[in-house]
């Protein structure tokens, strides 16, 4: 039962209801007078009046004319009986959907009835069998559904032969005002294009004509063709001059225009008073030959200028040429440059020309990812430094980690173009060249050793981390005494160990990171440069390098006079190295900066190589939207909507996308999010997964590893194999180096004969067994929060449950020093069974 029409609506609904009948009686006299050449021109003719009708009144027209459905099935099924033994081309082939036309489509192709019979199928038919009448049928039907691509096939597959007309472009441009996407080759969701229909060129003049007819008719915008852009100086000279909606009057004006269309437009602008000019020069803009008109705007020298602005905007939020816009504006003059830009402002060039300080300095404090770009491109101010500069971006980079994650990405990656504009300010080559010279500056205000009393107090790098030491004699303290904490030199010292821990921090998380993760060489330049930084030169020589004799070892063990890379674990894994190097970093007590030698390896499983295109290591994992969506955006994933081919990728090297499709509803941050299958694109196409490079699968997988185990929502999978092998790693390396002979590694748990029992730790939950059968619980208050006295982790990486579960192990191993009341009490129980 349907609710009576809104007062509001009420009048259109009668007028409409009206017109409506007339179309009736129309159709009605064609069929009683045998013209069904008639009849057909009417059914679009009334299927397009009743749409614009249904919109006039909100919707509530065509629920609500039963009685108006029935004549015009009745005198539509009169016209154009159907044989009870008919086939689908008959079937399709009717200019009203009626409803025994739809019941004989839906059991021709057993479709549910509530569900709207799909057309694509039948289409790829006639399309192979070459049968231009049916796909013509196909084309103009009001029955059934076809999708965009498969429209677009069957223009195509008519072209090929020939077929094409006025009225399939039209009819297939009237259901879908859209379809010129697949028609051209363009992504609505703004992805890379794809090559143009075969039909294109020929579907264009229709088209044409048919914005050509709707817009002199004053036809409403959204009721246009989109996409396409029209062609001829006509289209351009009825935009100059429209008066209806600004968007239609703009996509007029964009028109595309040959050499000699846009020699007359010149011509005809000639004559045209000054703001029908500017209007030109705008509606131009799109079209991108607006630098054809700035000769009758008297701005003819600013035409490099302008090419300067056209590259800014296109580009986004990228590293532009500082010398290049100085030298556009020069070229233009003064007058003709502030002109431009005020037709045609530029936050850029602006910036570059110090014109906008205040301006850009208010976006920055608002993070707005262009304006951050435009800082750095600013020249210096009176009294203002280079450092200074590279000080406040660094304070802009901190705020990042706060925003929402695809934000975080896109600011970060703005605070880098920054980076690399201020180094153009600064005449250096680029913005790695001004980081190390910066950072090397900060660093050079080393605040020499000072003394008071008996005590002696420094600030140096132990390892990754910047320490205080207090030492008395030849004794080093644990702790600051009072005497040096009153003295107004520990506050210096204690800033110097801030900015330290700052340097140290974007050392460890930027360049050695990517340095590991990517195989990037370094220079001899670049190691020295790094080298002069306190926190490079003491994390450097702690990771494993690569030499260009291809020689593996420490940085003081391998050729640096020439390009050296740090190793992957990948790599040692491959040459049967891996042991061998986690053992020598244990020996050596190194704490690498980052996982190196330890870091998670992953590697094709045979489900994956027969999957062949696709990885479902991780599917079916529910993670929380809002942590999955910060960790991925830390490592460079973006997220996207629900219904895009994928909802996170990220670039993963050698020129691939890594691709992760997800389950969710609205947002990626909103609630749960199921993870599915990965896969690698190379442009728009799946690459194989054995033909993607081990590290950068790798590295891949290790971040969705990450995810899942630390954003999941199952708490029986929130780690993985992979951090358990790692931990087993670990161990075993300790075993051997702290002769722990009452321990072994059974696959991912660790066997503990203790003086007490016997125990299994499981590596990857930190669970304690007790054989033949029990549960030890070890979770006293802080418990992993102070790693075990004799626990040594060879990597910097904030891993508390490696640390809570090696722990477990090691005190286990000495379980006869155990005093704790809770686990002796539980020992005792477990003992006497």
């Amino acid at each position: 039962m349907h609710h009576p029409v809104p007062d509001n609506h009420l009048e259109a609904f009668t007028q409409e209801r009206a017109a409506l009948w007339q179309r009736v009686e129309q159709v009605r006299a064609a069929v009683k007078d045998g013209d069904l050449v008639l009849a057909r021109e009417l059914g679009p003719i009334v299927r397009e009046q009743l749409r614009r009708g249904d919109d006039r009144v909100g919707g509530h027209l065509e629920r609500r004319i039963p009685d108006l459905d029935q004549a015009f099935d009745d005198a539509y099924d009169e016209a154009f009986p159907l044989a009870p033994d008919a086939d689908l081309r008959t079937v399709l082939d009717t200019p009203w959907p009626t409803a025994s036309r739809d019941a004989a489509l839906r059991a021709l192709l057993g479709c549910a009835v509530g569900v709207i019979p799909q057309l694509d199928e039948p289409a790829d038919r006639f399309i192979a069998a070459g049968d231009v009448a049916a796909m013509r049928v196909l084309v103009l039907t009001p029955l059934g559904w076809l999708n965009r691509p498969a429209v677009t096939r069957l223009l195509d597959a008519l072209h090929a032969h020939d077929a094409l007309d006025r009225e399939l472009v039209e009819h297939a441009f009237t259901v879908d005002r859209w379809l010129g996407y697949t028609i051209v080759g363009r992504d609505p969701a703004g992805g890379p294009p794809s090559p143009p229909a075969r039909c294109a060129e020929s579907v264009r003049p229709y088209v044409d004509e048919m914005l050509w007819r709707m817009t002199s008719a004053g036809i409403p915008d959204d009721e246009l063709p989109q996409v396409i852009v029209p062609r001829g100086l006509r289209f351009m000279l009825r935009g100059l001059d429209w008066t209806g909606e600004e968007k239609t009057g703009r996509r007029l004006g964009a028109a595309e225009l040959t050499e000699a269309d846009l020699a007359e437009l010149v011509a005809h602008l000639a004559e045209r008073p000054p703001e029908i000019r500017l209007r030109a020069f705008h509606l131009r803009r799109p079209a991108g030959d607006a630098e054809a008109l700035l000769p009758v705007l008297g701005l003819a020298p600013a035409a490099a200028l302008l090419g300067m602005v056209d590259l800014i905007e296109a580009g986004g939020v990228v590293r532009h040429d500082r010398e290049s816009i100085l030298a556009a504006a020069e070229a233009a003059g003064p007058d003709a440059t502030a002109r431009l830009l005020a037709q045609t402002p530029c936050e850029l060039v602006s910036a570059a020309l110090g014109r906008n300080r205040a301006a850009v300095l208010k976006r920055v404090k608002n993070n707005a990812l262009a304006g951050i770009s435009a800082y750095g491109l600013l020249p210096l101010a009176a009294g203002e430094t280079v450092l200074d500069r590279y000080t406040a971006l660094r304070e802009v980079a901190k705020r990042g980690p706060k925003l929402g994650p695809n934000r975080r990405h896109s600011h970060a990656a703005a605070v880098e173009v920054a980076l690399e504009h201020l180094a153009q300010v600064a005449g250096l080559p680029d913005a790695s060249r001004l980081e190390t010279d910066c950072e090397a500056r900060l660093a050079d205000d080393t605040p020499p050793p000072w003394s008071t009393g008996d005590y002696t107090v420094a600030v140096v790098m132990a390892g990754p981390d910047p320490v205080i030491t207090v030492t008395s004699g030849d004794r080093t303290l644990k702790t600051v005494p009072a005497a040096v904490r009153a003295d107004a030199r520990y506050t210096a010292s204690r800033e110097y160990q801030d900015l330290l821990r700052d340097q140290a921090r974007r050392l460890r998380t930027g360049v050695l990171e990517r340095l590991v993760a990517t195989g990037a060489a370094v220079t001899p330049d670049e190691l020295a440069a790094l080298r002069r930084l306190p926190a490079g030169s003491s994390m450097l020589p702690a990771l494993l390098w690569r030499d260009h004799n291809g020689t593996v070892g420490l940085l003081d063990d391998v050729d640096a006079t020439g390009p050296i890379t740090a190793v992957h674990s990948h790599d040692l894994y491959a040459d049967g190295q891996l042991a061998h190097w986690q053992a020598e970093v244990v020996r050596h007590r190194l704490r690498q900066p980052v996982k190196q030698a330890f870091r998670e390896l992953y590697v094709l499983t045979p489900a994956e190589r027969d999957t062949v295109d696709a990885s479902r290591r991780f599917a079916g994992h529910t993670v929380s939207g809002r942590v999955a969506g910060q960790l991925l955006a830390g490592r460079g994933w973006r997220t996207h909507h629900q219904y895009a081919d994928h909802q996170a990728t990220r670039p993963a090297g050698g020129g691939l996308t890594a691709a992760l499709r997800c389950d969710f509803h609205g947002h990626f941050g909103m609630g749960h999010v199921e993870i599915g299958e990965l896969s690698f694109l190379s442009g728009r196409d799946t690459v194989p997964l054995a033909d993607v490079p081990p590290i950068v699968f790798s590295e891949v997988m290790r971040d969705l590893d990450l995810v899942v185990s630390v954003a999941g929502t199952d708490p029986a999978r929130l780690d993985s194999a992979a951090r358990a092998q790692s931990r087993a790693q670990v161990l075993t390396a300790l075993i051997e180096d702290l002769g722990l002979r009452r321990v072994t590694v059974d696959g991912t748990t660790a066997v503990v004969h203790g003086s007490r029992a016997v125990y299994r730790v499981h590596l990857t939950s930190g669970s304690i067994h007790v054989e033949p059968g029990g549960y030890l619980c070890v979770v006293p208050d802080g418990f992993g929060a102070k790693p075990h006295r004799r626990l040594f982790l060879p990597f910097a990486d904030d891993d508390p449950m490696t640390s809570v579960v090696l722990s477990k192990v090691l005190l286990l191993a000495e379980d006869e020093k155990i005093t704790d009341p809770s686990i002796l009490a539980q020992l005792a129980v477990l003992g006497s069974r």
